[in-house]
Formats: C-alpha cells, structure tokens, sequence
C-alpha cells in the first residue's frame, strides 16, 4: 500500500495572502543559578523525572523547589 505523497509547486501558494508575524518577546525574570548536587542524587531525579511523563530533571526539581517554597510560605 502506496501512501500519495502531495508534491505542490510555487503557483499552488500565489492565492494565499501574506501575514506579518512579529514574534513575542519572552519577558522573564528567572535568574540563573548553580548548585552542586552528588552524582547519586542527580541520577536519582533523572530516574524520578522519566517517571513522571519524561520530563527534565531540572524541571522537576524546578517544580519541587517552587512546591516547597509555597509551603513553608503559608
């Protein structure tokens, strides 16, 4: 089974009009910061990370960090 593979050509796009598309700015206020964690710990929020729908470790720790700083802030 053959699946058709559409092949277009410069006039198939002349009807279409032109849109201008100005890119939003990513306005941001995080600030970069390092931290130095043990090799076995990173290994654990990598394993943790995947578990949880394959995102980034750092994500998760992101998340968790955010999480915590709510609680002890209440």
């Amino acid at each position: 089974m053959k699946k058709k593979i559409y092949k277009y050509n410069a006039k198939d796009w002349d009807d279409s009009k032109s849109v201008k598309v100005t890119p939003e700015k990513k306005v941001t206020s995080d600030v970069s910061t390092s931290i130095r964690l043990p090799k076995t710990m990173v290994n654990k929020l990598k394993r943790i990370a995947k578990k949880k729908g394959d995102i980034g470790y750092q994500t998760l720790l992101k998340i968790w960090i955010a999480e915590r700083l709510e609680q002890e802030a209440a």
